[in-house]
């Protein structure tokens, strides 16, 4: 499935998203290890998850396309993960993150 790249502006940050399928349910937002980005996820792991939900790809704050210096605790990664959400659609989400080492 393919969902163009789109810029959102939250607290100061441009963040790179994609956001693609449903536009009803509650949205999956999709969080990489520090230095990943939305690319590095599995199409077959999004696209199976997005058949019932609107799923929210993103760069997080510095990496690729996204502005600003890269965080340096899970907490400020949260942090941004939440303005985001907050600005592409504001209500309820889950959270679906990945571990650096894969696991």
């Amino acid at each position: 499935m393919t969902a163009p790249t789109r810029f959102v502006t939250a607290n100061g940050i441009r963040y790179a998203c994609r956001r693609f399928r449903a536009e009803t349910g509650t949205p999956l937002v999709f969080l990489q290890h520090f230095r990943g980005g939305m690319d590095h996820w599995d199409p077959a792991v999004t696209d199976g998850l997005a058949a019932n939900r609107p799923v929210i790809l993103f760069d997080n704050t510095g990496v690729a396309s996204s502005s600003g210096q890269t965080p340096d605790t899970v907490e400020a990664q949260a942090d941004d993960a939440a303005a985001l959400s907050a600005s592409t659609r504001p209500g309820k989400g889950a959270v679906l993150s990945r571990h650096p080492s894969g696991r």
